[in-house]
């Protein structure tokens, strides 16, 4: 399952760094998630990692990821990602 422009836009600066979680109920497998810029030609590259999947009693995944902007510039993103097929 592939999204894109997901959740509430975020604005960082240079070197600062968003904590995301995500679930879509139940175990949705392997997910990745990426910074979805919202900024285009804005030179401000954005490093997901920290990659982590919670697994509850019910058998619902929740899915984290840090993104953290690589500068030069103040950037907006929220989510995009998908499962790995």
């Amino acid at each position: 399952m592939a999204f894109n422009n997901t959740g509430q836009l975020v604005q960082l600066a240079p070197g600062q760094s968003a904590y995301w979680w995500y679930s879509w109920g139940g175990d949705q497998g392997t997910q990745f998630a990426s910074a979805d810029i919202q900024n285009p030609g804005w030179s401000s590259p954005h490093l997901a990692d920290q990659q982590m999947k919670q697994l509850d009693n019910n058998g619902n995944a929740t899915y984290f990821v840090t993104i953290t902007n690589q500068g030069p510039g103040t950037c907006n993103h929220n989510l995009q990602g998908g499962g790995m097929s």
